[in-house]
């Protein structure tokens, strides 16, 4: 091949034809010097620059004083635990793995924390190359960014694209910049080419499909074989996936061919260097190669002259991941195998990262090497919290070139006692189940920590009744001393507490209360939390309340380093703050608890207590923050593979999502617990319903949750309400809210004697109960059915009676349903100026709390204007489903935009429309509008 160099493989190539991109990096830098985060998504085919946008982002964010730290991924280091981070991490301080050091997640966020300002500036290359505890911290971070101002930028191949991280930054709407890298065009390859005659320029873009990379490494080649590549361009279209996979090829071999062309000592040097991966150092390319330093010095030399290799702080490193591929395609597995074994040695001799040293060894383990055992198991040891899913490759590694001494061997038993935990935090759990099953048959110490940790997994997987099993079993043992006996009782209280057996759940706290000292803070706190909760379930509001009080006291003098164990234990507690109102002490211990899990990385915890999250904002009306709370809810249970958890974020979901965006939206992301309705209606309870939680408290508030929205949608709910073949729930907050759906359902369908029962039966419980948001819902109920039984005067008066409740107990959106209800109740009885004042809070209320479909609905009722006292209503012949969408088209709302906001098809829509303008003999909106006018007094709130 005859190598034509018009366009080397220099520092960097003239960056043409990216302006506009350019110009997006210059807002996002401004941005963050305006003193707002921002993400900056990069992506693009291999080839297409996007390392060279990265290394032009860093250029201008330090002109602008930003603090820059760089990190990349590499397609053969997957492994490593933290390798986006490893550099940084070490900036920051966390220096070499020790024990004492920080964790990686911490180092970071301290790092970004100290950043002067104005901000600082994270750019992290090839992330889907991202080892899996890369990928959680960095999704961390983008939704819990450090107080200082902070641009994260990251960079991906399009065909593979990082789900979770995506999903993160378009999260963050306006506050995200996504640039997708297109080819070059003939005129920018025109001033990348200058000089070259017009024909060659013409051949390499064909060839090149436009890719930068591919234009460079294609000018090295002659005119024949770049006809012979166009000749391919030609039977593909020009975008074919084939074309450019021949063209990689070329480019592939292209490369493979030059290294080939080298002395040996330069080949060997270059085959190291992909092998050993970024972190390679001139010294252990010597080492590894056995090459003296000037020979191994010459050949970095040479490749450097080439453009395939760049020797950065001592590092020698590819200049981009194609030109390593192609030198690492050229070495044999046998000898990656020795130069994997001579790196783990010469870095293990050197005290190199653990992380480093376990993934060379992980690469060059024998069966029987004691020492490859040494070094997995205490990376494995070490990352099992911080990274459990490569703890949990490098133990399982260990024992399998670990010598089997028997059924009595308490080191091995250790070792899977460790693999088991890790394949837990990673997700794992079915695996680690199977490892614990096997280790509890054993004898020995070990046993009792597998009986522990299977109460764990058994949790996540929502097998309370194995669980409780598990825990009864170890307390039946006896010979406990009184703290483990009490933690025995801890976890069997929150255990029955899920079950919803509160009396069991109270007795379980009680005993641990009584076998604990002062000392012991933490302890005491989760049990009067448990107490607390227990209490409430029985329907003892005023004794929870007293019980929380302590609880509270407990948590509060317990340090942030006692309380990191049972960090779990503030979701709980949470859950009683809002359900007695206390919302300000709610959002203090979740925000505590956040704190402290920065600094822990990923935890089993996280889903728990983002569901807690999501159920406060949902509650003090920060509707869109409890979606998003929600759905990283769903994502941390995923990753853990909590099915149980997942099921409960589901369920907190459902309501944030039926004020944002309506009820055809939360019915549809509600997926099989929507549907799957007939294994709880045959008496088999929440075990046997697919989709929905299997702990009973839980699944209890899914279902009125469901039937809030399908009530909402106009469908009948009354199903999901109906109890199974258990003992009946005690607990008020969830009888007065399935009372309201009751009520309200009832009164839809007509059968007002029902509804006001079911109204007068929720306030005397929130009454008894002492609860100012139960009293408001069940007065909402009342108010609800007195407007259906055209009664708007008692309407009105119970309406704003609940609207002042709610303002009281500080829940704005079920304030703001009450003024809209309030409003309609007016304009019924001929009071259009109360009426219209209602409406007027309604609405500021729903845009506060970002309620854009309830506002939407209520904009729909304005529109048709005051009710003409008398007349029939003229849309009672309407479905729920058409009247919505016919109060969403009088807005001015277009087909399209009223399908995108109820998620459905705008044919869809255009039908419906058709059926309305049937039923009330009209031919236009504005007709409708005018004929919908007669119907306003039967026109109330979204419920």
């Amino acid at each position: 091949m005859t190598a034509i160099r018009e366009v080397g493989f220099g520092p960097d190539p003239v960056l043409v034809g990216r302006a506009a991109e350019l110009e997006s990096l210059d807002r996002a830098v401004a941005t963050v010097r305006a003193g707002r985060s921002v993400a900056v998504e990069v992506c693009g085919e291999a080839g297409l620059g996007k390392t060279r946008i990265l290394r032009e982002l860093a250029r201008r964010a330090t002109d602008a004083g930003l603090l820059v730290r760089l990190g990349r991924a590499t397609q053969y280091e997957q492994g490593v635990p933290f390798g986006l981070y490893a550099e940084m991490a070490e900036t920051a301080g966390s220096g070499p793995d020790g024990a004492a050091q920080p964790s990686v997640p911490a180092a970071v966020r301290r790092m970004l924390t100290q950043a002067p300002e104005p901000g600082a500036a994270l750019l992290l290359d090839d992330v889907h190359w991202a080892d899996s505890a890369s990928l959680e911290l960095t999704e961390h971070l983008i939704g819990n960014p450090p107080p200082v101002p902070m641009l994260l930028a990251v960079t991906f191949r399009s065909a593979c694209p990082p789900a979770r991280l995506v999903n993160a930054i378009a999260r963050l709407g306006p506050a995200a910049t996504l640039i997708d890298l297109p080819p070059l065009d003939v005129a920018s390859l025109d001033i990348l080419l200058a000089g070259v005659p017009r024909r060659r320029r013409e051949l390499i873009l064909r060839a090149s499909l436009g890719n930068p990379l591919y234009i460079q490494a294609l000018s090295r080649f002659d005119d024949a074989e770049l006809d012979g590549l166009v000749s391919l361009a030609r039977r593909h279209d020009p975008v074919d996936a084939d074309c450019l996979a021949g063209s990689r090829r070329s480019v592939l071999a292209g490369l493979a061919a030059e290294i080939t062309a080298q002395q040996l000592s330069v080949q060997r040097v270059a085959h190291i260097a992909a092998v050993v991966g970024d972190h390679t150092t001139i010294d252990l390319v010597g080492h590894v190669a056995g090459l003296p330093m000037p020979v191994v010095s010459a050949a970095v030399d040479q490749l450097g002259r080439l453009g395939l290799l760049d020797a950065d702080g001592g590092r020698l490193r590819y200049r981009h991941p194609l030109m390593r591929a192609s030198a690492y395609a050229l070495t044999g597995a046998a000898w990656r195998f020795e130069a994997h074994t001579r790196t783990a040695g010469y870095l293990r001799g050197r005290r190199a990262s653990r992380r480093l040293v376990a993934h060379h060894t992980e690469r060059s383990a024998r069966h029987g090497d004691e020492t490859a055992v040494a070094t997995l198991v205490d990376a494995g040891v070490a990352f099992a919290h911080e990274a459990p899913a490569e703890a949990a490759r490098w133990l399982g590694t260990a024992l399998r070139i670990m010598p089997d001494t028997g059924a009595h061997d308490e080191r091995r038993a250790e070792v899977a006692m460790w693999y088991a935990r890790a394949l837990g935090r990673s997700g794992e759990l079915a695996r680690s189940r199977e490892v614990l099953q096997r280790l509890r048959r054993a004898e020995g110490p070990v046993r009792r920590r597998a009986e522990t940790f299977s109460v764990a997994v058994a949790r996540q997987l929502g097998d309370f009744a194995e669980a409780a099993a598990t825990l009864g079993t170890q307390l039946g043992r006896g010979r406990l001393d009184p703290v483990e006996e009490a933690k025995l009782h801890v976890e069997l209280s929150a255990v029955d507490a899920f079950r919803e057996e509160p009396t069991s759940a109270v007795h379980h706290a009680q005993r641990a209360l009584e076998l604990l000292d002062e000392r012991r803070s933490v302890l005491v706190a989760a049990a009067l939390t448990l107490r607390a909760l227990a209490t409430l379930y029985l329907g003892c509001a005023r004794s929870a309340r007293e019980y929380l009080t302590a609880a509270v006291v407990a948590v509060d003098a317990t340090g942030d380093a006692d309380l990191r164990p049972y960090v779990e234990i503030v979701s709980p507690l949470a859950l009683v703050e809002i359900q007695l109102g206390n919302f300000a002490d709610a959002d203090r211990h979740l925000a505590r608890a956040r704190r402290i899990l920065d600094g822990l990385g990923p935890s089993s915890a996280s889903p728990y207590l983002l569901v807690m999250e999501s159920l406060v904002h949902t509650r003090a009306g920060r509707l869109t923050r409890a979606v998003r709370a929600a759905e990283e809810a769903r994502a941390a249970a995923e990753r853990v593979g909590s099915t149980e958890m997942a099921a409960m974020a589901a369920a907190v979901r459902l309501r944030p999502v039926l004020w944002t965006a309506g009820p055809a939206a939360a019915l549809a992301t509600a997926g099989p617990a929507s549907a799957q309705l007939d294994a709880d209606l045959s008496g088999a309870g929440p075990e046997a319903a697919v989709g929905q939680p299997r702990s009973r408290a839980w699944w209890r508030i899914n279902r009125v949750e469901l039937a809030l929205a399908r009530a909402v949608a106009g469908d009948c709910g009354a199903d999901l309400l109906i109890e199974p073949a258990a003992p009946p729930s005690r607990h008020p907050p969830v009888l007065v809210a399935r009372d309201l759906v009751a009520a309200v359902t009832a009164a839809g369908r007509g059968d007002h004697t029902t509804a006001r029962q079911v109204g007068e039966r929720a306030e005397r419980r929130a009454t008894a109960a002492d609860l100012p948001y139960e009293i408001g819902l069940a007065r909402f109920a009342r108010a609800f059915t007195a407007y259906r039984m055209e009664d708007p005067e008692r309407a009105t008066m119970l309406a704003e009676s609940a609207a002042a409740r709610f303002a009281a107990a500080g829940t704005p959106m079920e304030e703001a349903l009450s003024c809209h209800l309030a409003g309609a109740a007016y304009l019924a009885a001929g009071r259009p100026n109360p009426g219209t004042a209602a409406l007027d809070r309604a609405e500021i209320g729903y845009r506060a709390c970002g309620a854009g479909w309830a506002a939407a609905v209520l904009a729909g009722h304005r529109a048709a204007g005051p009710a003409r006292a008398g007349q029939p209503g003229g849309d009672a012949v309407l479905t729920a489903r058409e009247r919505e969408i016919a109060g969403l088209a009088t807005t001015g709302l277009s087909n399209k935009e009223i399908a995108a906001r109820l998620y459905l098809s705008p044919r869809t829509v255009e039908s419906h429309l058709n059926r309305v303008f049937a039923k009330l003999q009209v031919h236009s909106r504005t007709a409708m509008a005018r004929r919908l006018t007669e119907a306003v007094g039967d026109h109330g709130p979204p419920a």
